[in-house]
């Protein structure tokens, strides 16, 4: 009996996807471009290729969408039509600078350059910097690459962004807090007024791990693998010895709902939920 052809790869497809079908794509994708040599590492692959599709990737690269969903269909042997891309979030330029650029105090600024240059998840430090962000005020942000994915997850929490390239690997972005939140991001990240609690007492329907004996980041690094292969509507059961701190705000970004139990010194439950949220992303 023939294998099943293979399912083209679309520009619309999360990287994830990709990864998960094709988990041998990992390396086509830095030998097509070094900037995703950072999916090598197993805690950015999770949060960030969750986040970011096969377009918006090519976007981060500095590569025309077409060309990328071409290079990845070879590399899994089939031929396909050049695809129509969607419409990408803008991104400002020095031709358009808007009027806060240089009149709003920052009140934070992370450099995520030697995070990424070093394999280190700069998510939770930029999710700090913004919530430490006033209203009426901007942080800065340092990074490797135009991070288009983040605009998106920012803008939701009311920020716009002003973008400039210094040199390669080398961007600069303004983070503005404008205020308030996009209506449809508070939809999704609020449980319905009728939404039932989190159920603590159904151990037959959830997942449970113990990470109260791993070393960061292999906590968050296991977290993410069990939530990987939970349905949705499934809920996952962690054992820690502390409040993950750095881990909600990615819980949040994906669309997962959480709560946290402190059951004695050293000893916290954490259970987390996957909603259909996650599986629309």
């Amino acid at each position: 009996m023939s294998e099943t052809a293979p399912e083209p790869i679309l520009a619309s497809w999360k990287v994830s996807e990709v990864i998960s079908r094709y988990p041998h794509l990992v390396d086509e994708l830095v030998k097509l471009n070094p900037t995703f040599r950072l999916l090598r590492n197993p805690v950015m692959r999770r949060v960030q290729s969750r986040l970011v599709t096969v377009e918006q990737a090519a976007a981060i690269g500095g590569m025309e969408p077409a060309e990328l969903v071409r290079a990845l269909n070879r590399a899994i042997g089939i031929e396909v039509p050049d695809e129509q891309p969607a419409e990408q979030p803008a991104s400002a330029t020095t031709a358009d600078v808007p009027p806060w650029v240089g009149n709003v105090p920052i009140d934070a600024e992370v450099d995520a350059r030697p995070m990424q240059r070093e394999g280190r998840e700069p998510f939770s430090a930029i999710m700090a910097a913004a919530r430490s962000t006033a209203p009426g005020h901007a942080f800065r942000l340092w990074n490797t690459f135009e991070p288009i994915p983040l605009y998106d997850v920012l803008g939701q929490r009311g920020f716009v962004h002003y973008a400039r390239q210094h040199g390669p690997e080398d961007w600069e972005i303004l983070f503005f807090h404008a205020g308030g939140r996009r209506r449809d991001a508070v939809l999704q990240s609020q449980p319905a007024a009728d939404a039932p609690a989190l159920d603590w007492e159904s151990p037959s329907a959830t997942v449970t791990i113990d990470v109260s004996d791993l070393v960061p980041p292999e906590p968050m690094i296991r977290i993410m693998e069990a939530l990987e292969a939970l349905p949705v509507g499934g809920t996952l059961l962690v054992h820690h010895v502390r409040r993950p701190m750095h881990l909600y705000p990615r819980l949040d970004a994906l669309g997962y709902r959480h709560e946290t139990r402190e059951l004695g010194p050293g000893r916290v439950e954490l259970l987390i939920e996957k909603t259909a949220n996650v599986e629309a992303q």
